[in-house]
């Protein structure tokens, strides 16, 4: 424990060789978290390049022997193919095994994977599960994926009023697609109440965030209420 610390404080000092020698003596030690931390040290590239083979490495040990989040980061790698040759079902047996253990984003990806079809046989209601629990968690991307299947009706009968609740959910938390999802509801639906006013100043929080489509739509709306005014 007491090797775990220092290396925590000579990364937070900045010091990251420092911090990657504790972490590689205590990994030696069969501290499964350092394994985890080296993982983390070389697939963000602090202090170092990134070498996504060497933090494949370091995840495989961690979240072979239990580890979560190395179960999760594990899946990331393996469903973007960095490290390793891409493999979205190797993606979705790791994500699987972190969400079973309650991981959050691990839920949320493996979600995405359910609705597309894609590492897993396609099950709509086990996305809608997913994602369901996961933006009870708080978490804002699976309320936006969640909102995007109501507002289409996948795998949930066509509800766009639900889909606002959890655009606006998102919205709130600053995620710039939910904030022009909710925009063009607000402008366009027949079941949401319209507000041009609101949906502009959502249009402009995802433009400053540079979401190119809600830029464009911001200068039509913006041309047009100038042309109305005139």
């Amino acid at each position: 424990m007491l090797i775990m610390e220092t290396a925590s404080q000579h990364f937070e000092r900045g010091e990251y060789q420092a911090a990657m020698e504790a972490w590689i003596q205590a990994a030696g030690d069969g501290d499964i978290e350092a394994e985890f931390r080296l993982g983390e040290l070389y697939s963000q590239g602090a202090g170092f390049e990134k070498d996504f083979q060497r933090a494949h490495e370091h995840f495989l040990k961690a979240a072979n022997a239990g580890h979560t989040e190395s179960e999760y980061s594990l899946g990331v790698l393996y469903g973007v193919g960095l490290g390793t040759e891409e493999d979205v079902p190797e993606a979705a047996y790791w994500y699987t095994r972190a969400a079973d253990k309650g991981h959050v984003p691990a839920m949320c990806n493996l979600a995405g994977l359910y609705e597309r079809g894609t590492g897993v046989t396609q099950d709509f209601a086990k996305a809608v599960e997913l994602y369901s629990t996961a933006a009870q968690a708080g978490y804002v991307v699976a309320a936006f994926n969640l909102g995007v299947m109501w507002e289409n009706g996948v795998g949930l009968p066509k509800d766009e009023a639900k889909a606002a609740e959890l655009y606006d959910l998102a919205s709130s938390a600053g995620l710039a697609a939910a904030q022009f999802n909710l925009a063009i509801l607000l402008l366009t639906s027949d079941t949401v109440e319209r507000d041009v006013e609101r949906a502009m100043d959502l249009m402009a929080a995802a433009a400053d965030q540079g979401h190119v489509p809600a830029q464009t739509n911001l200068a039509f709306l913006q041309k047009k209420s100038a042309d109305g005014s005139a």
